[in-house]
């Protein structure tokens, strides 16, 4: 399906230290997982993007990007899919845990986090003797017993949520919900001031991986962003260097990007228009 314009997760797979010189000696690759929610793919400089994204554009130059791929229609579901290779019904998220009703709630597809009858990737690789590492947004289940440290994740810092400011202030998206961060497991009552989801997502993954960088086990790590997810927060240094790039509107930016996609091949030429 290479002409959607924007999918619920943009999914960006790295093997680190792999290649021939590796595979000769016996080593296994490192692995780096990262999803952008409510990304759209062409937001991506490599992707023809205006958006300024060095190090994913560095990562595309030195490996492989796709052009047909498929997701569910919102996020958790996807979530289950991506991190269980099930079918995300099999995975206990047939929907979103928020939109769950009395008819569906009693039905094993519908538990609303991810189920104990699928293994995870990371419980796989862990077992494997691989280190395995997960820093942002999780959305597969609120409670302890139902977080990414309880999954296969060793450490662990994660927003529990679908969504809510990305500073530190810990306000929901909405009066009637809570947002839940945890670290390996255990509730964080206060985040640190300052704090930036996508900073300190980043920060928190770096740390993880550098704490047992010379022990020589592998690594599994997933990042997970949230800052294209409402509501939209953003550093005020990041707002002044795009100032004014984007007055043009709405249906500018997407015919620039459409041709930007045709230049890069990853469209057929003969596409004149996006889907709405």
């Amino acid at each position: 399906m290479p002409t959607i314009i924007s999918v619920t997760l943009v999914i960006l797979v790295t093997i680190l230290s792999a290649g021939t010189a590796a595979e000769a000696k016996g080593l296994r690759p490192n692995f780096l997982l990262i999803v952008a929610d409510d990304l759209g793919y062409s937001d991506i400089g490599s992707y023809g993007s205006g958006i300024s994204t060095p190090a994913l554009d560095q990562l595309a130059s030195e490996g492989v990007r796709f052009s047909n791929y498929h997701v569910l229609p919102t996020c958790s579901p996807t979530r289950s899919a991506l991190l269980s290779g099930n079918d995300n019904h099999v995975a206990g998220m047939g929907v979103m845990s928020e939109f769950i009703y009395p008819a569906i709630e009693h039905l094993p597809g519908y538990v609303g986090y991810l189920s104990d009858r699928v293994a995870t990737i990371p419980e796989i690789l862990r077992s494997a003797g691989y280190h395995t590492y997960m820093a942002g947004k999780w959305h597969l289940g609120k409670d302890n017993t139902q977080s990414p440290f309880k999954r296969g994740f060793e450490e662990t810092f994660t927003m529990m949520n679908g969504g809510g400011s990305h500073w530190a202030d810990m306000r929901a998206l909405s009066p009637t919900e809570e947002m839940i961060y945890r670290k390996n497991g255990a509730l964080i009552s206060q985040l640190p001031e300052g704090f930036y989801s996508t900073k300190d997502c980043t920060e928190s993954l770096i740390g993880f991986i550098n704490r047992n960088k010379d022990d020589g086990k592998p690594f599994f790590a997933y990042l997970s962003y949230t800052a294209p997810h409402d509501p939209l927060h953003a550093p005020p240094e990041y707002i002044a260097k795009y100032k004014g790039r984007f007055d043009s509107g709405w249906d500018a930016l997407r015919l620039k990007r459409l041709e930007n996609l045709k230049k890069l091949e990853l469209i057929p030429k003969h596409v004149n228009e996006l889907p709405s």
